[in-house]
């Protein structure tokens, strides 16, 4: 008898389990019906959420503008040997750059025309622009010279394909902020 009891219990037990956790065939569990009509709620966040988001993502004047100032500050760092500021810089622009592609990999020229943006950078970063770091790292002011003059003119190429040839780039004359000293000694 008890062992009769013992069997009784245990497959209540498990029967009460399986039923718990296995709804009735057929059947949406109501947690499962939560969810979807949380998807669809989600859903309409989520449309939302995008276009917020791209109500307020930088143009990419804005970007090309932050390319601009880190590619200044690299030139005086760099032109004050200050190697470890100049790789920051140098770090900094490209991955400046990579955030303009990130959002925008082709632009069209005045024309209409589309620029593959891409595959300029990608030219870029397989010639100039290792050319460029390698100069830093070896810490060489003659090719950091000369390599930072030929990435300008690798921008300036992008600029000349995307219709832009007003944006003509030299070396710059002064620094773009006051605040950080371009000199290598610490105080």
């Amino acid at each position: 008898m008890l062992k009769s009891l013992v069997v009784f219990l245990c497959g209540a037990l498990i029967g009460g389990l399986i039923g718990w956790k296995v709804p009735a065939l057929g059947q949406t569990p109501a947690k499962e019906q939560v969810k979807a009509e949380d998807a669809k709620i989600d859903l309409n966040a989520l449309n939302s959420d995008v276009a917020r988001l791209k109500s307020i993502t930088p143009s990419n004047s804005h970007i090309m503008e932050d390319v601009s100032f880190h590619y200044s500050n690299l030139w005086f760092a760099g032109q004050k040997k200050n190697w470890p500021l100049a790789m920051f810089y140098y770090n900094e622009t490209r991955n400046h750059i990579r955030w303009l592609l990130a959002k925008s990999p082709t632009t069209k020229t005045p024309e209409g025309e589309v620029v593959n943006l891409q595959g300029i950078f990608d030219g870029l970063d397989t010639s100039s622009l290792p050319m460029l770091k390698k100069s830093i790292e070896d810490k060489s002011i003659d090719e950091f010279t000369s390599t930072y003059k030929l990435m300008l003119d690798g921008c300036y190429s992008c600029h000349k394909s995307a219709g832009r040839l007003y944006l003509r780039l030299v070396i710059p004359t002064s620094p773009p902020q006051s605040i950080i000293s371009y000199s290598p000694e610490t105080k």
